[in-house]
């Protein structure tokens, strides 16, 4: 099978790891390599799970760092479902396709599981899932594994036909572009607004302080402000990036001191902005600033995290390749 067109990084040295341990788990090299951007819900929006009759806009952005799915057929002397996680190595997943119910499937499993179950008749195959930041970073929902399965699905059996979830980060993930961000309304529906970052010499420095958030934080953005996307995207259509970091700010909920020390020191390092989201700081910061940011943030935690920081920047990059399909939106 010719392997089917992957966006961005797919082809770099975290895919060819991925088909690595494809074939060392399973036998053979891998049928194809799919990848999605992570997501970041940078305002708006609402933690996992709720009604869609309670959702705010999001504002969303795909960044580098995503999922790496490597995918094959399952063997014809047995047609499973076979799912195996370089993240959690003692935690391979097999099951008959008719019993993707199993409760003994591990958490990691879930989204890959759940783009089996979309298909009216679930396939057999094999799947590596490579995520390439730790889930208890709490940057992303997980969709993004969703998302890449469903297109390795596709490449292995063809689409299935049936529509998207209605779910802000699987609709960015497919359909965010460079230098834009989305604009995500409840139920479905996406509006792209500017977000160049690049050219406006900024970028969101993501900051790992190196410990926990307080015990009530969970991935969830809440308290949602149900005008807060709106407000940001009103700012990025007229060009005002700038304006991004003080709603980031109104949005962040203090009460992790790790947290909230080093947003603390990032804007008085010259940072314009940021919020927490998971276990992470989420800033804006003038790229000529980021040096002094990370010393400053460095400086401040220092003694009060179990590790120095660690610091990722991002600005925005395009959604997965689906094959034969035009995103012309």
């Amino acid at each position: 099978m010719t392997r089917p067109p992957a966006a961005g990084r797919a082809a770099e040295p975290d895919a060819r790891i991925t088909a690595h341990v494809f074939e060392r788990a399973f036998g053979r090299p891998p049928a194809g390599i799919r990848r999605t951007p992570g997501v970041l819900t940078l305002l708006g929006g609402a933690p996992p799970g709720t009604p869609v009759s309670d959702l705010a806009p999001a504002l969303t952005m795909a960044v580098t760092w995503g999922v790496i799915v490597a995918f094959g057929d399952s063997d014809d002397t047995g047609a499973v479902i076979d799912l195996y996680s370089m993240n959690h190595h003692a935690d391979r997943f097999t099951a008959a396709p008719g019993d993707l119910r199993n409760a003994g499937a591990p958490g990691w499993a879930a989204e890959p599981l759940a783009a089996f179950r979309a298909r009216p008749v679930p396939p057999p195959a094999r799947m590596v899932v490579n995520r390439e930041l730790p889930a208890e970073m709490g940057l992303f929902t997980g969709v993004e594994a969703r998302c890449a399965v469903a297109l390795g699905l596709d490449d292995l059996h063809g689409p299935s036909g049936g529509g998207e979830p209605q779910d802000a980060a699987y609709t960015t993930a497919l359909h965010a572009r460079e230098a834009e961000a989305l604009l995500v309304a409840p139920g479905g529906g996406a509006e792209r607004v500017p977000c160049d970052l690049a050219a406006s010499g900024l970028r969101l420095l993501i900051i790992d302080p190196g410990a926990p958030a307080a015990p009530s934080r969970t991935v969830s953005r809440a308290p949602v402000d149900d005008t807060s996307a709106e407000r940001a995207a009103q700012a990025l259509r007229a060009g005002r990036i700038a304006d991004l970091g003080p709603l980031l700010t109104q949005a962040h909920v203090r009460g992790a001191p790790a947290l909230d020390l080093a947003l603390d020191a990032a804007r008085d390092a010259g940072a314009l902005g940021g919020r927490t989201i998971g276990t992470c700081v989420v800033a804006l910061v003038p790229m000529a600033n980021v040096p002094q940011v990370r010393a400053q943030v460095g400086a401040r935690l220092a003694g009060a995290v179990r590790r120095p920081p660690r610091f990722l920047t991002a600005t925005p990059v395009p959604g997965a390749v689906r094959r034969g399909v035009t995103d012309a939106g």
